[in-house]
C-alpha cells in the first residue's frame, strides 16, 4: 500500500477510536453523575411538601391512617406532609391522579387491592394501568371485613343467607361503597362460587351511608371493615356472619372465617398499601419505605391506629409488595374465571 494512504488510514482509525473512547467516557460520566444525583436526591429528600393521596372521603380507615402517618412523617422529615382526598370509582379516581403525577417522590398513594388488582378484573376502560403506572413502596396493614346482616331477617349464619339469596333471586340486597368495589367483588364472587345466585347490589359513595340504610331496614347485608362493624356488632344492631380471611378477628373471635366454611380461596382482607408514580427514583422509594415502616412499627402508633381498629401491620418492603402483586394477580384472575364473572 502507498505509504501516504497507509498513514491516512491509520490516522482515520485513531480518530475513530478516539471518538469512541470519548463517547464511552461521556456515557460513563453521565452514568456516575446520574447515580450520584439520585443518591443525593434521596439523602436530601424531602425538600418540599409531600402529598399523600387517599382515594376515599375523609373519616375512613385509609384516611385516618394516612393522616396519622402524615403527622409522624412531618416530625421525622422536618417537612410538611399533607393528605389529599380523591374519592370515587372504587379508588380509580385517586389511582389515575397519582399515575399521572410527577414521579419525584412528592406524590404517594395509599390504596387497597381495589386500585392495584381488583379494578381491572371488574371494570372496562380504566384510565390507568395498575401493572405499569406505579412503583410499589410497601404494604401497610390488613384487616378482615365482617359480613353483617340485619337481625330482623332472622338469619343466623352464612348458610341461611345463601339459601335466602338463592330462593329469592334479586330480592336480597347488599350494599357496597361503590360500583366495582372490593366489597362488591367479594359478594359477587361468593355468589359465583356457590351456584351463581343473584343478589341486588346497591352501590353507595362510602361505607357510612350503608350502615345508616341497614339500620333503617333498606339494605339486608354488607361487608364492613372492622372499625365500622365493631360498634354495630357490639350494640347488636347488626349481626356478623363471617370474616373474610384465614384467621378469626380478635375483636369477635366467635365469628367464623370463610375458610372455615369451605371457601378456601376467599381471603379478601382489606389491605392498605403505599405506592408512587412509575419512574420515581428507587433510592427515594426505598427511603420512603424504610421511614414509613419505622413509623408503622412504633408501638404506640401501631396500637392506636392499626391494632385498635382491627388491623394488623405488615413488615413490608418494595420487593415484598411487588412479590405480593405478582402472586395475587393470577390467583384472582383465575377466581374470576371460575366464578363466571365478566368485567362491566
Amino acid at each position: 500500500m502507498d505509504p501516504d494512504k497507509q498513514n491516512e488510514a491509520t490516522l482515520k482509525a485513531m480518530l475513530k477510536a478516539s471518538k469512541f473512547f470519548s463517547l464511552l467516557a461521556l456515557v460513563t460520566t453521565l452514568g456516575i453523575s446520574h447515580g450520584t444525583h439520585a443518591a443525593e436526591s434521596a439523602a436530601s429528600y424531602p425538600s418540599q411538601i409531600v402529598k399523600i393521596v387517599v382515594p376515599y372521603t375523609p373519616g375512613g380507615i385509609t384516611d385516618v391512617l394516612g393522616r396519622a402517618l402524615a403527622s409522624r412523617l412531618e416530625k421525622k422529615w422536618g417537612q410538611s406532609v399533607v393528605v389529599e382526598n380523591k374519592s370515587g370509582g372504587s379508588e380509580a379516581v385517586g389511582a389515575a391522579y397519582v399515575a399521572k403525577s410527577k414521579p419525584d417522590g412528592y406524590t404517594v398513594f395509599i390504596a387497597s387491592d381495589a386500585a392495584f388488582i381488583v379494578n381491572p378484573l371488574l371494570k372496562k376502560g380504566l384510565n390507568y394501568n395498575p401493572e405499569t403506572d406505579f412503583e410499589p413502596i410497601l404494604r401497610l396493614a390488613e384487616g378482615l371485613a365482617f359480613l353483617v346482616v340485619r337481625p330482623d331477617l332472622n338469619i343466623r349464619n352464612l348458610k341461611d343467607l345463601l339459601a335466602m339469596a338463592q330462593a329469592k333471586p334479586g330480592q336480597v340486597t347488599f350494599g357496597s361503597e361503590a360500583v366495582g368495589s372490593t366489597a362488591e367483588f367479594r359478594m359477587r364472587l361468593l355468589g359465583g362460587l356457590t351456584g351463581g345466585y343473584k343478589m341486588n347490589h346497591i352501590p353507595y359513595n362510602g361505607m357510612v351511608p350503608i350502615i345508616s340504610d341497614m339500620l333503617g331496614g333498606r339494605v339486608d347485608s354488607a361487608w364492613l371493615p372492622p372499625h365500622l362493624a365493631r360498634p354495630q356488632i357490639e350494640a347488636k344492631a347488626l349481626l356478623p356472619l363471617a370474616t373474610n380471611g384465614t384467621k378469626r378477628n380478635w375483636m369477635f373471635p366467635e365469628v367464623p372465617t370463610l375458610t372455615e366454611m369451605g371457601f378456601d380461596q376467599t381471603d379478601f382482607s382489606f389491605k392498605m398499601m403505599m405506592a408512587a408514580p412509575a419512574g420515581t427514583p428507587k433510592p427515594i422509594v426505598d427511603k420512603i419505605a424504610r421511614d414509613v415502616l419505622e413509623v408503622m412499627q412504633t408501638p404506640d402508633f401501631n396500637e392506636k391506629y392499626v391494632h385498635f381498629n382491627g388491623y394488623t401491620g405488615i413488615a413490608s418492603s418494595p420487593k415484598e409488595f411487588q412479590d405480593y402483586l405478582d402472586k395475587t394477580r393470577p390467583l384472582l384472575k383465575q377466581l374470576i374465571k371460575d366464578a363466571g364473572f365478566e368485567p362491566q
